[in-house]
């Protein structure tokens, strides 16, 4: 959470605290009614909090999460910039001191410090640990020392400590010293542009700032850097560039003055300035590196608070039906004390001050406890996902537990302010308690009519429900009205219902129509459901089905209620088991949709998971088309596709030219880095990755691949299109018909592609494919022919993928086969779906502490009730069993609704292709047995201590009148 969103969430939280303790104080009567009523019986009290606090701490462990995700990507700003905040490429380096004196001559106060580098891609490998070792990603940075010790008035955040390498010598970082077991003293060869050179080790830097440095567009923790002598890399081209290779480029470096991470909040001023000094003429592009990176940073901890928040509001959802099933059994508990208190001249507004009062302790006691408990569940989360985060290869990122105090303090006030509406809302229903029935303990009338005001105002919604979804249907941004309003349409009409087919006739009609558009409407709304990619989405459609379900279950078991009572007329436990949650069908189906809900969420995430896990066949095909093995090899030194193609068991070998560029569509305000690949014909003929959504007029995946060779203007981008959260799709930056700019990150020069296409699964991050020779028009020679598609005979990939990385160690060549890639991708996807899992089970706590609490009210309720059996000759073996039973048979509707829910869901969703072409639906009937069959038994235990409490109850005792 932002540090700006606490303030008015505090002085809310504020205000209705002061409102009502000024009522407190101004009346004594309602504060000593609402104090008493919470604690004296502290037991209960706790129960009721502890219910509360995990809604609360499900929202502060969100934000903590996204806190540690940003605060881990602007790490990076500290590993791999440091001082450096803005960075000119130079393609000639005889500009490179020409642009610096530039720079120098602005005597800009913002900037303090101007530099340069030339940093390549090359290749390492050491036989220091006694065996040979390679880093295929290593990067050789020229630099001179003396020069960039004080660059940024701040030494240490450069990382560079003693002299400038001699020719011969290298310092390299902790990383690669790491990944090459490799230290002072040792020698290790650098392979580029054709050369190889050997070094010895002076010094191990490390991995700050400058001896970091990195630009890659990737979120990869990782700096295998290699400081050599400056002309190393001038010499080693002095024979020429190999074929394929991208040029050396000098990097003209920028510090602003102010810390490591303020100095970007004038990057902006500092690059107009730069620009202006450059003169009109110039093409050269002012990269704010440093202002991109805390950005992306920003925008990824939003976007992974954003997703386990969305993913927890069915927690959240159920914490609020708890609250409110605990203050209606409160109302129940209480109905001849209220009716006696309204007879002597309590206004219903005093009753609503009082369970305010009462509400307010449990709401700031959830709040400050739900608020310290999300701490925990922060760093839980952050310590399960540490491993798939830092196991995802290329783009691995170490997580950096850290949390605000904005986001505990907010997520702790938004607890507390969503418990105090509850309470306030729940109040006034109780507070319409008809005061004769109250006092006799009588049951309130069903209204025989329904009110005019009930009529218009339902009439009224159903208008403005139609309306709203006529208007914005086709609109994927409008997802909530898509799935909420066709069911709003027919709940406004329930009481214009009732009057015409009668209440329970007209109940059964809406919540079935309900729950068949809850399934079906994304099919019939062509995928409006999920289009935009909000998660939200999926908890609206999850609430929608499971309130639906349970209303048609509730009046279908009123329907049926008389057979169900004769099949329990001989089982005097059985019958009084059932007898009370078919009489109180309110809170009975709150209960059921607050346990539903989250049973719905688990088995849902449970059967995708089973599902994408299956998928790896068809996955592979689709990423790899009709090659088998993708080969990356350094920019600066790529084999060629005939040596590529020499190797044994090699069938077919085809080249892309690989890069990282700037593309701008219409939806985005400034240009954004992703990769580029540029592919030919033989690529397409052997068999190109398989599409997930064509233009208008191409009728197969082959006819909009010809074209994109064919014709130069086009390009197919990838499903994750300038997608940085790493939380999934979420904003769809670009679609088959819209133009994008693409821009030369070097030279600034723009051009324009029209998408055609967009891949279905792109696990190697190619990104945007366009045609070589479209690469080659709009980024000449800054992109580099050192990606393979490669095909092998049958039965040897593995052979094929070892010889090429034993024989191209030189070249930088890391050799995968499609399905490798594919299961490491799924494997980290499962894992994440079980984090989400895991997360999820905090709801279910809610949901089990919640029949818990519900059957220790009952038990305080129904204590006359008891004694009456038991005074009859009722064992206290029969009040137990009744008990048990009744919890079991609540829990079984739960997690029967729930989990059906949840596989037809998944089935509809899969058949229709939301998550893909080709995914065929499995159930993981162990996964749903295990985890229903775990919620079954937790929720039997949870009532085991208050079934025993009734069973416990003397007669003589409960038939007391007095408490």
């Amino acid at each position: 959470m932002s540090a700006q969103a606490l303030p008015p969430l505090v002085i809310l939280l504020v205000v209705a605290i002061l409102v009502i303790a000024y009522q407190a104080v101004r009346r004594p009567f309602l504060r000593r009614l609402g104090l008493r009523s919470a604690l004296r019986r502290p037991a209960e009290t706790g129960l009721v909090i502890a219910g509360s606090l995990l809604g609360t701490a499900i929202i502060t462990g969100s934000f903590i999460v996204g806190n540690t995700l940003n605060t881990s990507i602007r790490q990076f700003a500290f590993t791999q910039l440091g001082p450096i905040d803005e960075i000119i490429r130079v393609p000639d380096p005889a500009q490179a001191p020409g642009i610096e004196s530039k720079i120098a001559a602005l005597h800009d106060p913002r900037i303090d410090g101007v530099g340069s580098l030339v940093a390549i891609p090359a290749s390492a490998a050491s036989s220091a640990s006694g065996s040979r070792r390679a880093e295929p990603q290593t990067q050789v940075v020229e630099a001179n020392f003396d020069a960039l010790e004080s660059f940024g008035h701040d030494p240490p955040t450069t990382g560079l400590l003693g002299v400038t390498p001699a020719p011969g010598h290298s310092d390299i970082s902790q990383d690669l010293a790491d990944s090459l077991d490799a230290g002072v003293g040792d020698r290790v060869t650098l392979y580029m542009y054709g050369s190889s050179i050997d070094v010895t080790v002076d010094r191990v830097l490390p991995t700050v700032g400058i001896a970091g440095f990195s630009t890659g567009t990737s979120n990869s923790s990782l700096s295998p850097n290699a400081f050599v002598a400056p002309g190393t890399v001038a010499d080693a081209i002095s024979a020429g560039l190999p074929p394929g290779a991208t040029p050396p480029q000098d990097l003209v470096i920028v510090s602003n003055r102010g810390g490591v991470t303020d100095g970007a909040a004038v990057s902006s001023g500092v690059t107009s300035a730069i620009e202006r000094s450059l003169g009109p003429s110039s093409t050269l592009r002012v990269d704010e590196i440093k202002k991109d990176l805390l950005d992306a940073a920003d925008q990824s901890g939003k976007q992974f608070s954003s997703l386990f928040l969305d993913i927890g509001a069915f927690a959240i959802v159920a914490g609020i039906l708890l609250l409110v099933n605990i203050f209606v059994m409160l109302s129940e508990e209480r109905k001849s004390q209220l009716g006696m208190l309204r007879a002597v001249g309590l206004r219903r507004v005093d009753l609503v001050r009082s369970f305010m009062i009462e509400g307010a302790i449990y709401a700031l006691a959830a709040g400050a406890l739900g608020g310290v408990l999300g701490i925990g569940v922060g760093w839980a989360i952050v310590k399960i996902a540490a491993p798939i985060f830092s196991g995802a290869g290329d783009f691995s990122l170490k997580l950096l537990f850290s949390m605000t105090a904005a986001s505990v303090i907010g997520g702790a006030c938004i607890g507390a302010l969503i418990s105090l509406v509850t309470v306030l809302v729940t109040s006034i229903r109780i507070s319409r308690v008809n005061i004769i029935r109250a006092i006799r303990d009588l049951a309130e009338p069903r209204l025989a009519k329904m009110r005019r005001r009930t009529l218009v105002g339902g009439l009224a919604l159903s208008l403005a429900a139609g309306a709203g979804f006529v208007s914005t249907f086709g609109n994927k941004d409008a997802f909530a009205l898509a799935i909420l309003g066709p069911p709003m349409v027919l709940f406004g009409l329930l009481p214009l219902g009732t009057r015409i087919i009668g209440r329970r006739t007209a109940v059964i009609a809406v919540a079935l129509t309900s729950l068949v558009w809850g399934i079906f409407g994304n099919t019939v709304t062509g995928g409006q459901f999920f289009d935009g990619g909000n998660l939200f989405a999926f908890v609206l459609q999850g609430i929608l089905l499971v309130f639906a379900a349970i209303t048609l279950l509730s009046q279908s078991q009123e329907t049926m209620e008389g057979g169900i009572r004769r099949i329990a007329a001989k089982r005097l436990s059985l019958r009084l088991a059932l007898a009370y949650p078919l009489a109180r069908r309110f809170r009975t189906g709150l209960t059921l949709i607050m346990y539903s809900l989250v049973i719905f969420t688990m088995t849902f995430i449970a059967v995708l998971s089973t599902v994408f896990g299956s998928q790896i066949d068809t996955a592979t095909h689709d990423a790899g088309g009709g090659f088998n093995i993708y080969v990356s090899a350094s920019g600066s030194n790529p084999p060629t596709v005939s040596d590529i193609a020499s190797v044994a068991g090699v069938e077919h070998a085809s080249p892309v030219l690989y890069g990282s560029v700037l593309y701008k569509p219409d939806s985005v305000t400034d240009p954004q880095p992703w990769p580029v690949s540029g592919i030919t014909k033989d690529l397409v003929d052997v068999g190109a990755p398989t599409l997930t959504k064509r233009a208008a007029g191409f009728t197969s995946d082959a006819r909009v691949w010809d074209k994109l060779i064919a014709d130069p203007s086009t390009v197919v981008i990838d499903s994750f299109f300038l997608q940085k959260g790493g939380g999934g799709p979420g904003t769809v930056y670009a679609a088959p018909g819209d133009n994008l700019q693409v821009i030369d990150p070097i030279t600034n020069k723009t051009s324009t592609r029209t998408v055609i296409g967009i891949v279905s699964y792109d696990p190697n991050f190619a990104g945007a494919y366009m045609s070589a020779r479209s690469v080659r028009a709009a980024f000449g020679k800054q992109v580099s022919a050192s990606r393979f598609y490669v095909s092998t005979a049958p039965n040897r990939e593995t052979a094929v993928t070892t010889a090429l990385q034993g024989r191209f160690v030189a070249n930088g060549v890391e050799a995968k086969t499609f399905r490798r890639v594919v299961e490491d991708q799924q494997r980290i996807s499962t894992q994440f779906l079980h984090l989400m899992q895991g997360y999820l089970a905090l709801g279910l706590l809610v949901g089990i502490a919640g029949l818990g609490v519900v059957m220790i009210r009952a038990v305080r309720e129904r204590r006359r009730e008891i004694g009456v059996l038991r005074s009859l000759g009722f064992l206290s073996q029969q009040v137990r069993a009744a008990f048990l039973i009744e919890s079991g048979f609540v829990a079984f509707e739960g997690i029967a609704v729930g989990s059906v829910l949840a596989i037809v869901t998944a089935a509809q969703l899969v058949s229709h292709g939301d998550f893909g072409k080709g995914i065929h639906f499995l159930i993981p009937w162990v996964q749903v047995l295990v985890l229903t069959g775990a919620a079954f038994v937790a929720s039997l235990v949870a009532t085991a201590w208050p079934a025993r409490q009734a069973s416990r109850i003397a007669p003589a005792v409960a038939l007391r009148v007095a408490d």
